[in-house]
């Protein structure tokens, strides 16, 4: 009998730890107790700042065309670049002070970096530099003194025709604003005043439009982003992977706990509510059915 009761009790504390285990997944996860790390390494850039995409934000078909035969230099030229490679280091924080130094040499400058730490704890990361357009490809051939590249992408886009057709647009709208001026300083009818007055809030909303896209294009244009992710290799280690296994098996233990707690503070509830329900009605029977 009592070998039957340790049976028992065996299995109802398998039991126990089992459910502890599903409820804690799916209410905590496996991935509750990792190692990684995450965190910024405290560079001030613009509010809002994203690493830009290939040709983000930039339009790839101009609004008005042009012959092929309206010849431009390529110093007039407007080409947005973007690159992206990924670089296997021996050391991170080297990695990063040398790019941070190769973006210096090029009159670039860092504009977001972050860091994490693997399991294995081995540093992980992306930095962002913007260089300026005639230095870009120098500093894309650069990075192989960083360490091992696995993979390099570099993608131009061409804004030139938009750039242009802004320009003229805009040149338009400013001799319609000075005509507008001109009539309003010769109004006389209130009526005409008003609708001067509308015509150059118009104007002048169209006008503000167009020169920040001018400047825009200007900016994206006068530097290239680089979008650079480095990383330590994973160490090799022969250890038949105990460690790793006893490391999982504390995770495992830690969220079966943790699942028993969930459990717990949910029964417990319903437990004491039965309770107090149940000494409540045999009360009542005792009291009013005594007789």
């Amino acid at each position: 009998m009592r070998k039957s009761y340790v049976i028992i009790g065996v299995l109802g504390i398998i039991a126990l730890l089992t459910a502890g285990f599903i409820i804690g997944t799916l209410f905590i996860g496996s991935s509750q107790y990792s190692r990684n790390i995450f965190y910024d390494d405290e560079l001030k850039y613009s509010s809002g700042y994203t690493p830009a995409q290939d040709g983000a934000g930039i339009s790839k078909v101009p609004t008005q065309s042009y012959s092929e035969s309206q010849e431009l230099n390529s110093q007039d030229r407007k080409i947005v670049k973007n690159g992206n490679a990924r670089i296997e280091v021996e050391n991170f924080d080297t990695a990063i002070s040398k790019i941070k130094e190769l973006a210096s040499n090029n009159n670039g400058y860092v504009t977001n970096s972050n860091m994490w730490i693997s399991d294995s704890n081995r540093k992980n990361g992306n930095i962002t530099v913007k260089i300026p357009e005639e230095k870009f490809e120098q500093f894309s051939e650069s990075l192989i003194q960083i360490g091992k590249i696995e993979s390099k992408e570099i993608s131009s886009f061409d804004v030139t025709e938009e750039y242009i057709d802004l320009q003229a647009r805009l040149k338009n709208l400013k001799i319609q604003e000075k005509r507008y001026t001109e009539l309003l300083a010769m109004a006389k009818d209130v009526n005409d005043v008003l609708a001067i007055e509308a015509q150059l809030g118009r104007i002048r909303g169209e006008i503000e439009s167009y020169e920040g896209r001018i400047k825009y294009l200007e900016n994206t244009t006068s530097y290239g982003t680089f979008n650079i992710n480095i990383y330590e290799p994973e160490e090799v280690v022969h250890e038949f992977g105990l460690k790793k296994a006893f490391d999982r098996a504390i995770d495992a233990f830690i969220v079966s706990v943790a699942g028993i707690i969930i459990i717990a503070g949910f029964l417990i509830p319903i437990i004491l509510v039965l309770g107090v329900l149940y000494f409540a009605i045999k009360y009542i029977k005792k009291r009013f059915y005594k007789k």
